[in-house]
């Protein structure tokens, strides 16, 4: 008996739900329609397995969802207050602001994971391990890259070993 009254309500809802997408796409809100596609995919899906008594399955999708569209709704948001304030470059691209500030002696070993005294042998085997796992190609950012490189240029330099490697 609740199938068919969730499957009716899921209808209706994914017809507000369209009828609101070509409001807004008259509009121009793009982002705003894969929002409500995905509602209404969502509310299908769920209204589905309630109609085939699912209801764990349903209620485990409708939560999943809601968790979702409120991590993407917030992530959006800190994009445009960040891109409002100028720091992030680009058209929506999430990357920490570039640092310019010197690391101290004491943080570029700990991010090394040796010790303020190291050896240049050290050091190089330290950075090759840490690069190896965070380098952008290996699913690391460039801001971690980045730290990781600093952090040995800065050892380095204090050996007098330089950094240019």
């Amino acid at each position: 008996m609740l199938g068919p009254i969730v499957l009716l309500l899921a209808a209706g809802a994914a017809a507000w739900a369209l009828l609101r997408a070509g409001k807004g796409a008259a509009a121009g809100g793009r982002s705003s329609n894969i929002f409500i596609l995905k509602i209404v995919v969502l509310l299908g899906v769920a209204a589905a397995l309630l109609a085939t008594k699912g209801w764990p399955l349903a209620l485990m999708v409708i939560l999943a969802a809601g968790g979702v569209t409120a991590i993407e709704t917030w992530r959006d948001r800190a994009l445009r207050a960040q891109e409002g304030e100028g720091m992030v470059p680009g058209a929506g691209a999430m990357r920490a602001p570039a640092t310019k500030a010197a690391l101290a002696l004491e943080e570029a070993a700990a991010i090394l994971g040796v010790p303020a005294d190291a050896s240049a042998d050290d050091i190089r085997a330290a950075h090759k391990k840490l690069i190896g796992q965070l380098h952008p190609d290996k699913g690391g950012t460039d801001y971690l890259a980045a730290k990781i490189n600093d952090a040995r240029r800065i050892l380095l330099e204090r050996l007098g070993a330089g950094a240019a490697e």
